[in-house]
């Protein structure tokens, strides 16, 4: 490590832990999803609350992460970060060993609190450590590796899901090198006396500016719709592969198309942009999950469910940093805090709602869960064409207004 004047600088060994750190953001139901039909064998007749071991991480997240993200604030997000990874272990392991199914969800909501710490401090970390064109390549190396470890860790629990249902919760003991690691190489960012000018310049310009919160409204609806139709997938696509035939090591690896798709695209995104504005990019990702999720009732197959998996993950690819970008343009910093904590809790929220909503449209649509894709794709193309069409007239008005303030 290095230090100049006091201020930590970050080294390759911080960047690595970082960037492992980020991949155990989405490892709340991905690494255990290909177990969940084999999950389901063993407890039967509770397929709602074996439903929530992927989804009441989210839950946990959306409840407590901006708590966790003030502790972070108040008492160093590196240490914050520390204990984080710490629960991340303990919580995440023990579900090996508990014999009932309401001990494993307690387990996997104490789970979720240490993921809301890691999620909460890993960002904030790059911001403060990174700055200008290295910050963009660090955000955009997170989202590389988020996608390379959803792939990687899909296909181990998979592959651990073939020796029992239980094994693929050891997975997380990969937690302990990377707290290690963040131990050996992670300090409290120091900021230097130009970064604090800096911000006090920023603060002052922007103090008596206020957030389009029709548009931030927007961007909550989104993101809430975005992470029922993501975690619909995990939730239920395991089965419909097992049924055509699919082993759990495969569903895991299929499910990891799905990251890869989605992280090549975020990072696509800083070029789409320069052509595309961002709403008109959002609208373009949910038509792309809506057929995504549509077609696979025409002909229901292994091919046709990898085309789900990879369509999907590139509309997401498109709807998130669409969203973010949108969002970082409407906040300040008397409101960044604000709204993008009702971002993170909408997110989440919107995880765990499609265990609620599942249920209840099964029932409704004879329990088939082609004619559940079928439906939520539909509405996801009404939504994406429906953005589409308001972008035109948002973007003219956003042109009229640009033109009449330098006349």
């Amino acid at each position: 490590m290095q230090r100049e004047k006091g201020v930590f600088k970050p080294t390759k060994l911080t960047l690595v832990t970082i960037l492992l750190s980020s991949m155990l953001i989405l490892m709340g139901g991905a690494v255990v999803a290909p177990a969940l039909n084999d999950i389901k064998q063993a407890f039967p007749g509770d397929d709602f609350l074996v439903s929530l071991i992927i989804t009441l991480p989210s839950l946990a997240v959306a409840i407590v992460g901006y708590a966790v993200g003030l502790a972070a604030d108040r008492f160093g997000k590196v240490k914050v970060l520390f204990i984080a990874l710490a629960v991340f272990v303990i919580a995440g392991v023990v579900s090996y060993f508990l014999p009932s199914l309401e001990s494993i969800l307690v387990a996997r909501f104490i789970l979720g609190i240490g993921i809301a710490g890691i999620t909460s401090t890993v960002t904030a970390l790059i911001a403060e450590y990174y700055g200008g064109v290295q910050r963009v390549k660090v955000l955009s190396y997170q989202s590389a590796a988020m996608g390379i470890g959803v792939l990687i860790l899909e296909f181990t629990g998979g592959t651990l899901a073939e020796i029992s249902w239980r094994t693929p919760f050891l997975v997380y003991l990969i937690g302990i090198p990377i707290l290690i690691m963040a131990i050996l190489s992670m300090r409290e960012p120091r900021m230097s006396d130009e970064d604090r000018a800096e911000i006090a310049e920023i603060v002052s310009h922007e103090k008596f500016r206020k957030a389009n919160y029709r548009i931030v409204a927007l961007c909550y609806v989104s993101i809430f719709f975005c992470m029922n139709l993501v975690f619909l997938l995990p939730t239920s696509i395991p089965i419909v592969l097992a049924d055509l035939g699919a082993s759990s090591s495969i569903v895991g690896l299929f499910l990891g198309f799905h990251g890869v798709a989605n992280a090549v695209f975020s990072i696509l995104y800083r070029r789409i942009t320069v052509r595309i504005p961002p709403f008109r990019i959002l609208g373009m990702g949910f038509l792309f999950m809506g057929i995504g999720f549509a077609v696979l009732i025409l002909y229901p197959s292994v091919p046709l469910a990898i085309f789900t998996l990879i369509i999907t993950g590139i509309g997401v690819g498109m709807i998130v940093p669409s969203l973010v970008n949108t969002l970082a343009g409407e906040v300040t910093g008397s409101n960044s805090g604000s709204i993008m904590g009702g971002y993170g809790t909408c997110l989440n929220f919107g995880q765990f709602a499609i265990s609620l909503l599942s249920v209840p449209l099964l029932a409704m649509l004879s329990d088939s869960y082609y004619e559940v894709y079928c439906l939520m794709g539909v509405i996801a193309i009404l939504y994406g064409v429906v953005i589409s069409l308001w972008s035109v007239g948002h973007y003219r008005r956003a042109k009229a207004a640009a033109v009449a303030a330098q006349a």
